[in-house]
């Protein structure tokens, strides 16, 4: 049986949330880093456009709107309500660079809403270069002049344990077949429990998800 991901699931969520913010197509809404896109249904209310640099190999990008590094993004300042941005910050070599551009794009009041690792295995290698703690987050509003909405984790220490179980269940040798499949178990266990009792008063997560809103008296240069 495989492992149920509370991670996916509450970023699920999350975007729900993101989705929730706008009501017509009036609402404009970029996907930074969209990938494969896993959450456009949520938006399809609502006007979104999809934006990736687009260098994995063998991954579909025909759905992609804007050919671009985030740092870098080819439209005119205040064009969005919302930038959706989910688990792409620790794959750009300047993170604060790419939120700055959040920030030109975003209109006066809109929110850029961000998930992104703060514990997490090295992936989509070499492409992969940071990990961001709730100072980081913190930090990165204050210098840009965000205002700060919501800086959370995104699962609980449970789901954290979870994510560490399994990824230990595949990765001890072989021929410590006890051990990996007890590890497997309690990889489940804790998932299921992560879906039912987030704790995020103890431990650490796996992620934040953090929303930032570009103040009202921002101008629109």
């Amino acid at each position: 049986m495989a492992t149920v991901n509370p991670s996916r699931h509450y970023a699920r969520e999350f975007a729900r949330r993101a989705a929730a913010q706008g009501t017509d197509k009036t609402f404009r809404v970029l996907d930074a880093g969209a990938g494969n896109a896993p959450y456009a249904d949520l938006f399809g209310h609502v006007s979104l456009e999809m934006a990736d640099v687009c260098l994995t190999p063998g991954k579909d990008y025909s759905h992609i709107d804007l050919v671009c590094d985030v740092v870098d993004i080819p439209v005119e300042d205040g064009r969005y309500d919302l930038v959706w941005c989910s688990q792409t910050l620790e794959h750009v070599r300047e993170p604060m660079t790419a939120l700055r551009e959040f920030h030109r794009i975003l209109k006066p009041g809109g929110e850029a809403w961000l998930t992104a690792p703060f514990y997490y295995a090295e992936h989509e290698v070499p492409w992969d270069f940071y990990r961001f703690s709730r100072y980081a987050w913190r930090y990165f509003a204050d210098e840009l002049g965000y205002e700060v909405v919501e800086i959370e984790p995104l699962e609980g220490y449970y789901g954290m344990l979870a994510y560490t179980f399994d990824t230990a269940s595949r990765q001890l040798p072989e021929e410590m077949t006890k051990r990996r499949q007890q590890l497997r178990r309690m990889a489940r266990e804790f998932a299921e429990l992560d879906l039912t009792d987030k704790r995020t008063d103890i431990g650490m997560c796996k992620n934040y998800q953090v929303i930032l809103r570009k103040p009202d008296d921002s101008p629109v240069i």
